[in-house]
């Protein structure tokens, strides 16, 4: 992994385990990104984010702008892809957070569930690898602190960031085999 999960953005030491902070700044300067700008952060077609609009697995933008919720679904979606069906993905994220375009339902902001994962993948790394257990025990730990909006939300958050962490490591996996299957071939 050289890039922020999700972005064609190169991964400074540490910049991982900060997540969605990463982008903060962007939106203090401006009141959102273009389509455009979002595109260039996560590296994907204009109309790859416009048809995940017209699907209803990204929030439709304010007056053509794109703020954090918006960033953090397309940057979730973009980053576990490779390891899922996209389908699939929008419904886990449907499961967690039900509707793109109303937060009241929420687990948790899309951007923190981005940051949460981020923290996975951080401490997966530093561990050198990965099962389900202890992908369980990394995310317990992180959710220490979380209170839940409604019963039964921190359930929901724990399997849905379990099955990200798998995900993004399934893409993980994938693409290194492609690597080396190039490099044979």
């Amino acid at each position: 992994m050289n890039t922020l999960p999700g972005t064609v953005l190169p991964l400074e030491s540490g910049s991982l385990r900060f997540g969605f902070a990463n982008f903060k700044p962007l939106f203090l300067a401006t009141r959102g990104l273009t389509l455009s700008q979002v595109c260039e952060i996560a590296g994907t077609e204009l109309t790859t984010v416009q048809n995940w609009i017209k699907r209803g697995w990204v929030g439709h933008p304010e007056g053509k702008r794109y703020g954090e919720a918006h960033l953090a679904r397309i940057l979730l979606l973009n980053m576990l892809r490779s390891g899922m069906q996209l389908e699939k993905i929008a419904l886990l994220l449907q499961y967690v957070n039900g509707s793109a375009d109303d937060r009241a339902d929420d687990s948790v902001p899309d951007s923190a569930l981005y940051s949460y994962l981020c923290s996975v993948v951080a401490e997966l790394n530093d561990r050198g690898g990965a099962d389900n257990d202890s992908i369980r025990e990394i995310v317990e730990s992180l959710l220490a602190d979380y209170t839940e909006p409604f019963e039964g939300a921190r359930g929901k958050l724990v399997n849905t960031l379990v099955i990200m962490a798998l995900a993004y490591l399934s893409g993980e996996f994938s693409g290194r085999a492609q690597a080396l299957l190039s490099e044979i071939l």
